[in-house]
Order: structure tokens, then C-alpha cells, then sequence
């Protein structure tokens, strides 16, 4: 994977943002929205007994005879856990058009670019970056140091996992909160097509006090049936194959599925007040992050 020094200049310019506020233990170049110590003026309010004197405003005391401390917005690191969905479904097309001498960057191989881009936006802000690769479960963690030359760690160490069979989105939830002990933004890249479902996963993450995030990743094709007659369809997850007859109705309702799938997705996002973006393997991942990621505000 190459970074272009002028794709790094950009990446350095932006920084990860919570809608949330979570406090982390050591000081960093995450604004939080939280209000106490720190460089950048924020706001005033009446000295309490307590309060350590350096804090006061005297120039305010000056002009107004009373005791005024001066509030800033607090610098502190930030968790931003990357969940990364390496099942076959990830690379199941790719690979199919690989055996026809057709090559096409698989679902998985943008997951793996995207999240790398932004542990280095991440790092290079000295936030905290935990990398939880999942399939049927969750993968064992990586935690690169607090250095943006760091970021590399993490393409290599995805790129490192075998496609898992099957994807249960449920039991990697329940998995996680358990092993992460650090609130913070887990941003999980994914197709979301799980049999158990994707709802209940990220039920599981809010009500742990997490906040998720989702980028929902397809192919142009996810959307589109095969083509009218008898086809045989092989499992993205298991390679089971079955015999269907695709008629016009069910095409239709192939796509309406589709649709309501991701539409599903987003809604769920905007209700909770949670990132969501949609990526197609068909666009540059620079765009992925660079674009979508800015104009839904996961990267400022």
C-alpha cells in the first residue's frame, strides 16, 4: 500500500471526531468537548473554594470586581477502536473476477486502506488506535505505539488474516466490550451481512457506552441480481451452492432487499446520532476518506 507524501500532508491536516465525550488519561491533540485545563480558551465561570489561583482571570477581576476562572477545551487522547470485518464475504467477488482474468479491488482490501488511513490520522494526533479484526469471532488485537510511522503496522497486520467463514456481528460485539476497556469510537468496516443480524450487535456497543460508528462497504453488484433463468449461487461465507430460478419478481425484490438494507443502516446511524458512510469498491479509497468520511464529520 503507498501513501503519497501529499495524501500524508493531507491526512496530518485532519483529526478523528467523537460526538460524545470520552475522557482518556493521558493529554494528546484531541479536542474534547469536555471544558477544564488546556490551551484554547473555551469559556468563564464564577471562582469556587477549590479552584487553583493561576486559574483566575485578575485582568476580569480587574474590570469587574469579581473572581472569574478561565475554562478551556480539554486536550486529551482519544480511543478510536477500528473493527474490521475480514470474512470471505469481504473478498468473494474479487475473487471470483480474479478467476476471470478480471481483476477488482475486493471489500476487504478497502477495509484494510481506509482503516489504515485513519489509525495514521489517529496517531498522528497521539490518540489511542486498537485494530480488532473479526469474522465468525473477533481476532486478536493489534495496539500500534503512539507514532504515525505506526500506521504501516496495520496494513500489514490485516493483510497477515485469513478470511474467516461465516460473520456474526452479535457474538464479536458481545466479545469486544468484553476485552475493551477504554470508551471510545468503534468504527466498524463491514458489509454488514450477517445472519444474525448487525442491529443487535451495535445495540450491544451503545448500551456498553461505546460509540459506533459504521462504514458500510459494497461492490457494484451487491445491489444487482444475477441475470433471469437458472442460476446456481454460491455462499459468499460457506461456498454452498443452490440452485435458484431468478424471475423478474424476485429480481425486483432482490434489489428492494437491497435497498432497504442499507437504507436500514443509515437510519439507524441518524436516529442514535452515529457516523455512517457508504463505500463502493469501485471508488478511490482516497474519496472514501478524504470525502465521505470529512462530509459525514468522522474526519475534520
Amino acid at each position: 500500500m503507498h501513501l503519497s507524501p501529499e495524501f500524508l500532508r493531507k491526512l496530518e491536516l485532519l483529526r478523528v471526531t467523537s460526538r460524545k465525550v470520552h475522557g482518556g488519561r493521558f493529554s494528546a491533540r484531541h479536542r474534547s468537548k469536555k471544558l477544564g485545563q488546556g490551551i484554547d480558551f473555551a469559556d468563564y465561570r464564577a471562582y469556587v473554594p477549590g479552584d487553583d489561583f493561576k486559574d483566575i482571570d485578575w485582568n476580569l477581576f480587574g474590570r469587574l470586581d469579581r473572581l472569574m476562572v478561565r475554562l478551556a477545551q480539554e486536550e486529551t487522547e482519544l480511543h478510536l477502536h477500528l473493527l474490521v470485518d475480514c470474512s470471505r464475504s469481504m473478498s468473494f467477488e474479487a475473487d471470483d473476477a480474479a478467476e476471470q482474468g478480471s481483476p477488482l479491488e475486493s471489500k476487504a482490501s478497502l477495509a484494510r486502506k481506509v482503516a489504515t488511513a485513519l489509525s495514521y490520522v489517529a496517531l498522528a494526533r497521539l490518540d489511542r488506535v486498537r485494530v480488532f479484526p473479526f469474522g465468525q469471532e473477533l481476532h486478536h488485537p493489534l495496539t500500534p505505539p503512539r507514532s504515525k510511522a505506526q500506521a504501516a503496522q496495520v496494513h500489514r497486520y490485516l493483510e497477515s488474516i485469513q478470511p474467516g467463514e461465516g460473520t456474526d456481528l452479535s457474538a464479536v460485539a458481545r466479545s469486544f466490550v468484553g476485552v475493551a476497556r477504554q470508551r471510545g469510537i468503534v468504527l466498524v468496516l463491514s458489509d454488514f451481512l450477517s445472519p444474525s443480524g448487525w442491529q443487535p450487535a451495535l445495540d450491544i456497543l451503545r448500551h456498553a457506552r461505546f460509540e459506533p460508528a459504521l462504514l458500510q462497504i459494497t461492490t457494484p453488484g451487491d445491489g444487482e441480481p444475477p441475470p433471469t433463468g437458472e442460476v446456481i449461487l454460491r455462499d459468499a461465507e460457506t461456498g454452498r451452492r443452490v440452485r435458484v430460478q431468478v424471475t423478474d419478481m424476485l429480481a425486483r425484490a432482490y434489489r428492494e432487499a437491497f435497498l432497504e438494507h442499507c437504507e436500514s443502516l443509515r437510519s439507524y446511524a441518524r436516529s442514535h446520532n452515529l457516523f455512517y458512510g457508504h463505500a463502493r469498491t469501485d471508488q478511490a479509497w482516497e474519496e472514501v476518506v478524504l470525502g465521505t468520511m470529512r462530509a459525514e464529520r468522522l474526519l475534520v
